[in-house]
């Protein structure tokens, strides 16, 4: 009887993919930390980086990263148009009270297009599990409803609030006093 044994190495297509994903996570972590910080600046170039890295393999992969890859590839039109929906959906919802109802929209039309491309072109077995889906669909209709109720509910309680007045001239020249204090070491203006 023959064993096979698994290679002791891994291949160079391989290992670029995975840190394409080592650095996609990078990236978003890095993007996620706010403009505040300097190292906000590396999170995209490192996010496109790594999707490079994933999408753009140098040669072929091995068979579990050819099989990931290949269905990445297979979804990454309905992802896309997906997260590309629920960023401006997202990004169109009241802040500040101030409402961008055609980037809601655009949102909403993105997401249903990705279920529309999904049941389409990706979902293969939809004869054999169209009850499933019918259920899966019911449960995501049920808690898309409740989402939007509850958000409604959780902004309809929350209190509008007034703006506060500009600083007076005492105000202004204490804090001035604190920031030069603390960010050049000068102590000797209180």
């Amino acid at each position: 009887m023959y064993t096979t044994h698994s290679p002791v190495y891994m291949a160079w297509s391989d290992m670029q993919f995975w840190f394409g994903f080592l650095l996609l996570f990078c990236g978003l972590s890095l993007h996620r930390i706010g403009p505040a910080f300097k190292r906000n600046n590396f999170g995209k170039p490192l996010l496109l980086l790594g999707f490079v890295l994933i999408f753009l393999p140098s040669s072929q992969l091995s068979s579990i990263e050819d099989d990931l890859f290949i269905f990445m590839v297979d979804n990454l039109p309905w992802v896309f148009l997906s997260s590309s929906g629920i960023y401006f959906v997202l990004y169109g919802s009241q802040i500040y009270w101030e409402n961008a109802n055609s980037i809601k929209i655009l949102g909403i039309l993105l997401i249903l297009s990705s279920w529309i491309y999904f049941f389409t072109f990706t979902s293969e077995s939809f004869d054999e599990d169209l009850l499933l889906i019918i259920a899966n669909l019911f449960g995501m209709l049920i808690t898309f409803i409740y989402l939007i109720w509850l958000i409604k509910f959780i902004e309809s309680r929350t209190p509008k609030v007034a703006e506060s007045l500009p600083l007076s001239e005492s105000e202004k020249k204490y804090v001035t006093s604190i920031l030069k204090r603390n960010l050049e070491g000068n102590v000797d203006e209180d």
